[in-house]
């Protein structure tokens, strides 16, 4: 089948089958292995960095055989139509995708943090946690650690450095604000990342986060968009 350079439909067959073979991807002896080695990782900006890394990875290589080119643009329409495919099939379609998914960040969670995904959240209580984080990220000791990424020093830093002391400072403040929520420590940050994953199609709790993500590293002078089109393009 041809890579699809722009917003092709994913039939619900295609969504069954693109998530077994990313979640038999997952079980690879080789990313068991990595995903141990990222269990030992000291921090939860990287074990978090490098997780999501081995899921884009594993999906990238997927995606020609669903249709989809292996890149940042392909990755992110196959991730629009997924989502598109399990909001208008029938509620136990849609249930078992969202089964499949589950499976999937239960093998990452379990063999990088040492945890189960936690019970699913209410859109309620996501809309909570998502309007706190969002708080956390307007925090003035945040903001001006932002501003001096800018300035003296720290602005000779190249960009990838600079993007990383953004993240860092950005995952910190988040991680206290989920705390307050019961997400202990790094596993209970990816925990209640996941928890808001499942309900990435209401407004309130995706974009409300992606705006402020992007204003934060805007105002660092970091094009967000295009480093994330960048760091998926380069797996």
């Amino acid at each position: 089948m041809p890579a699809a350079a722009g917003g092709k439909a994913l039939t619900l067959e295609q969504a069954f089958t693109s998530t077994h073979m990313i979640l038999g991807e997952l079980q690879s002896p080789a990313s068991l292995q990595m995903l141990s080695s990222v269990r030992d990782t000291g921090d939860t900006l990287t074990k978090w960095q490098q997780v999501n890394g081995l899921l884009v990875s594993a999906t990238l290589r997927v995606l020609p055989q669903v249709g989809y080119s292996a890149d940042g643009q392909g990755l992110q329409a196959y991730t629009m139509s997924f989502a598109e495919c399990a909001r208008t099939n029938s509620p136990e379609a849609s249930g078992k995708l969202q089964e499949l998914n589950t499976a999937k960040w239960r093998v990452l969670l379990e063999h990088a943090f040492g945890c189960e995904p936690a019970p699913p959240m209410t859109l309620a209580k996501a809309r909570e946690l998502a309007i706190d984080i969002v708080d956390a990220m307007q925090d003035p000791a945040l903001l001006k650690q932002v501003d001096e990424s800018r300035t003296g020093l720290a602005s000779r830093l190249p960009e990838a450095e600079r993007q990383h002391m953004v993240a860092r400072a950005l995952v910190s403040v988040q991680a206290e604000a989920v705390l307050r929520h019961g997400f202990e420590g790094h596993a209970g940050y990816a925990q209640a990342q996941v928890c808001l994953m499942e309900h990435a199609g209401d407004p309130v709790v995706t974009a409300s986060i992606a705006a402020a993500t992007s204003a934060l590293y805007a105002r660092a002078g970091i094009d967000l968009q295009a480093a994330l089109q960048q760091a998926a393009s380069s797996m």
